[in-house]
């Protein structure tokens, strides 16, 4: 059961709150209630099937209660919102009133299918391993377990750790025997020069991972768990720019190699 009261507005209802989420509800609340089941609004959501961030509209839910009639009583209500780019592109949000505890109960896309939709342009930086754990840990929150989707990121984290220090190793003055000795936030400065820059600026991430498995509640890691995925994603975002820079970098080489080849030769 969430501890808190408040009712998350639609959006975060719908693509944020993990299934079965529990909010008690009070009669002073049935208003927010009404509107949720009856409010036309509009969503920001990856639309699975065009494979880009959408606006979705919401489509009009009418019930037969008026605004001063409706009382929390037992319901299940779903929430449709079409795709402003292409309308035959759907979304469905079931929600259950069940003893004034409301809940989601089921959407289609799942929220799977939508966080690994999301995820795929990491797939170039990522082993197929590590993807697939990204993918866990965002599906793991999404039905509501927050310390075993902190697992998987530390274990990303790790790795993007493991392999900056492959790539450093290589130097001659390398010296691995310390870097094992080291804390991680320690390991994370010695290699600063082979790291994204946000990872080196934001190694405290690592502790906040760690904690989470030791020291968090589930509901803590599930709260957290936005923030540190942010965090995660915005390391990964580095590393496909750089990536995308070096193709590009390469391909350019390339042409004017070509290029001055073809002016000497006439």
């Amino acid at each position: 059961m969430n501890e808190s009261n408040s009712l998350p507005d639609i959006q975060d209802f719908c693509v944020a709150v993990p299934l079965y989420t529990e909010f008690k509800m009070e009669q002073e609340q049935r208003t927010a209630v009404y509107n949720l089941i009856t409010k036309t609004a509009n969503i920001d959501c990856f639309c699975v099937d065009c494979q880009q961030p959408s606006i979705f509209l919401g489509l009009e839910n009418k019930i037969t209660e008026k605004d001063f009639e409706f009382r929390l009583q037992d319901r299940i209500f779903t929430r449709q919102f079409l795709c402003s780019r292409r309308h035959h592109h759907m979304a469905y949000f079931h929600f259950r009133l069940k003893d004034s505890v409301l809940s989601k109960i089921g959407q289609s896309p799942s929220m799977a299918d939508i966080s690994e939709a999301e995820l795929r342009p990491y797939r170039t930086v990522l082993t197929t391993d590590d993807f697939r754990e990204l993918a866990r840990a965002v599906g793991l929150a999404s039905h509501g377990i927050g310390i075993g989707s902190f697992v998987y990121l530390r274990r990303i984290f790790e790795r993007l750790i493991d392999e900056a220090r492959e790539i450093a190793a290589k130097g001659k003055d390398w010296d691995d025997d310390r870097f094992q000795k080291s804390r991680m936030e320690d390991k994370i400065n010695l290699l600063k020069d082979f790291l994204p820059l946000f990872l080196v600026e934001q190694r405290k991430l690592y502790s906040i991972l760690s904690k989470g498995l030791h020291a968090l509640a589930e509901a803590e890691c599930l709260e957290s768990f936005p923030v540190v995925r942010a965090g995660i994603e915005l390391i990964l975002d580095q590393k496909v720019a750089a990536k995308q820079q070096q193709e590009k970098m390469q391909a350019a080489k390339k042409q004017i190699a070509a290029l001055q080849k073809r002016i000497t030769e006439k």
